[in-house]
């Protein structure tokens, strides 16, 4: 009998424990799922973005191009380097092309991301003369 109680004792002692255990592993699973979500909106604010629409106007010695998107009333600045990617044509039939033959008017799709002034930093950018 004695037995008995005592492993039944034992057993209450470890339920009790767990059930006070449990706030706890559920907490530290809510902040891991958190912090998950904080690392994935980072990550998707570098995620790479898209201004397409007309060259309003090109600044070589600032490497910028002001885009006029959608009917024309929004601008939006994309900034080059020499690591950006030219391409003349269409994004599914292009060819190598270099920012001195973008020209004002041009239609022009670049794929970057944004920096803190939200500019486009350009990777790649595919010009054409018409929509």
């Amino acid at each position: 009998m004695r037995i008995r109680l005592a492993c039944l004792g034992a057993l209450s002692i470890a339920v009790l424990l767990g059930l006070i255990s449990m706030p706890n592993v559920a907490a530290q699973e809510k902040a891991q799922k958190a912090q998950k979500a904080d690392k994935a909106d980072k990550k998707g604010a570098a995620e790479k973005a898209n201004v397409q629409g007309t060259v309003q106007n090109m600044s070589k010695e600032t490497s910028t191009i002001t885009v006029r998107t959608g009917t024309g009333q929004v601008t939006r600045q994309v900034m080059y380097d020499a690591k950006t990617k030219f391409l003349y044509g269409h994004s599914d039939n292009n060819k190598p092309g270099a920012v001195a033959q973008v020209k004002e008017q041009n239609y022009i799709s670049c794929v970057g991301t944004f920096n803190d002034k939200s500019q486009l930093m350009a990777t790649e950018c595919v010009y054409r003369e018409s929509k």
